[in-house]
């Protein structure tokens, strides 16, 4: 059925096809309320086009057949989803530039599946990855307290017994742990959903998936495990943000030093076991060296004592 498609160069489609959407998304528009999410998704739809045509200029190798039907059914799947997002509620009613965009990344993927231009499915893929990762972390904080919550007890449980091993006497009453400070002030602390590690989390999957994608030689059983320890990893981080946090109200009271503390410690404790754990990743599980081994220099010895 693909042998019979009319020939067409892909500069030639690219141009219909960036012709084709500014016309529908002016017309989208024009008929709706104008609001700086309405602009934005246009902004990235004027970006995605120009990265069209910028990459239908460039030689490439056709898709097979194969890449073809599945590119095909990926793009009639996506166009669906944007159909029905709202039904589904992952999108909100009425229906938006963000269904629109879904819908069109569809009708894109088809196109340019049919035609086989495989440098040109990621940028007509790009605004449906931004409005589908828009509406999953708009979706995400609606039902953050359904999410973290069986991680509250959890994450308060572990906080109050490392607190009680390294000497600080701790009572709990649900999510709110108390101890004296040795100022001689109780200091109170209540878990709450940001202070699951949630957002850390999500930092690291959104991490981990962009290094499965980009690096798809890393997606072993051991880079999997790897992975699995990551996760444990930014949970204890979280978990000794807490305890960091705790100790500096135990030392210095329930203001001031533990104010800043619980300001900054957050992002310091992340970033440091980010750096940490991605670079044993990258070197060990993916092979890339960042700072390269300087080669040894040879010690010169003195002939009179090597002849002897």
């Amino acid at each position: 059925m693909l042998a019979v498609i009319p020939q067409i160069k892909p500069f030639t489609l690219a141009k219909l096809w960036t012709t084709f959407v500014i016309i529908i998304l002016i017309i989208a528009l024009a008929i709706q309320p104008s609001t700086y999410f309405e602009f934005d998704a246009f902004g990235i739809w004027i970006l995605s086009c120009l990265a069209i045509l910028y990459l239908s200029c460039k030689e490439t190798t056709p898709l097979s057949d194969r890449s073809r039907t599945l590119v095909i059914i990926a793009g009639i799947g996506i166009g669906l989803f944007g159909l029905l997002s709202i039904p589904l509620g992952f999108t909100h009613a009425p229906f938006s530039i963000g269904e629109y965009s879904i819908l069109l990344s569809g009708i894109g993927l088809v196109i340019f599946g049919i035609y086989g231009f495989p440098t040109l499915l990621l940028p007509v893929a790009l605004p449906f990855i931004a409005v589908a990762g828009y509406s999953s972390y708009e979706l995400f904080l609606r039902n953050l307290e359904w999410l973290t919550g069986p991680l509250i007890p959890v994450t308060t449980s572990i906080s109050v017994t490392w607190l009680n091993l390294i000497g600080i006497h701790t009572v709990v009453h649900d999510n709110v742990f108390t101890f004296i400070s040795q100022t001689g002030q109780p200091i109170s602390l209540t878990v709450v959903s940001d202070c699951t590690g949630i957002m850390s989390l999500g930092t690291f999957t959104i991490a981990a998936f962009i290094v499965f994608i980009s690096f798809p030689q890393s997606f072993t059983k051991k880079g999997i495990l790897l992975i699995f320890l990551g996760y444990l990893g930014t949970y204890c981080a979280n978990i000794f943000r807490i305890i960091l946090i705790s100790l500096s109200g135990y030392f210095f009271g329930p203001v001031g030093v533990m104010e800043h503390v619980h300001v900054n410690i957050g992002w310091i404790v992340f970033s440091v076991w980010m750096i940490v754990f991605w670079y044993y990743f990258f070197t060990r599980q993916i092979g890339i060296e960042f700072f390269k081994k300087r080669p040894l220099k040879k010690i010169p010895t003195d002939p009179e004592s090597e002849r002897k």
